[in-house]
């Protein structure tokens, strides 16, 4: 099991060996604790996407002194979105062109939820195991299903405290 082959650093466990779930109360420590996302917030962090950038001048332009056309170049139009920020075209765009900007949206959320989250916690809480909810018994290719979605949780689980380890 992950329990017997990895201790748990008690420098950072505030001198405890074993998962510890303290309640802290203070604002800035529970700041400092990680942020996480439930099922609910999960969603709105999705449809969110990142933290719009901090206060910016206005996306407009005074108007000239002399009148220009209306369809000069130069001239942006409220249609095109791409100067907006978190802008559904603008994400459409970005998802067409590959997984290097998907990764850095995930690490953008991840940012968000890290910023404002009001889930805060020292250790991952566990997922729920495939199927658990589910009151019926699983017939055969079911039970394969759910063994095999099991089996992934636990490579992913491990692979992430491999990593944390390091």
């Amino acid at each position: 099991t992950i329990n017997a082959q990895y201790e748990i650093d008690v420098a950072h466990n505030n001198g405890v060996a074993h998962p510890f779930d303290e309640v802290v109360r203070d604002k800035a420590c529970r700041k400092r604790l990680r942020g996480a996302d439930c099922e609910c917030c999960r969603e709105y962090y999705k449809a969110v996407g990142k933290l719009p950038p901090g206060p910016q001048p206005p996306l407009w332009r005074s108007p000239h002194a002399t009148p220009m056309k209306a369809t000069s170049p130069g001239r942006r139009h409220l249609a095109d979105a791409s100067s907006v920020p978190n802008s559904p075209r603008k994400r459409r765009v970005r998802d067409e062109d590959g997984d290097e900007d998907a990764d850095e949206d995930t690490a953008a959320i991840a940012a968000h939820v890290q910023q404002i989250s009001r889930h805060r916690q020292q250790w991952e809480r566990p997922k729920t195991p495939p199927g658990y909810w589910e009151i019926a018994f699983p017939d055969t290719q079911e039970a394969a299903a759910i063994n095999a979605q099991a089996r992934e949780m636990h490579k992913q689980k491990r692979a992430r405290v491999e990593e944390e380890a390091r």
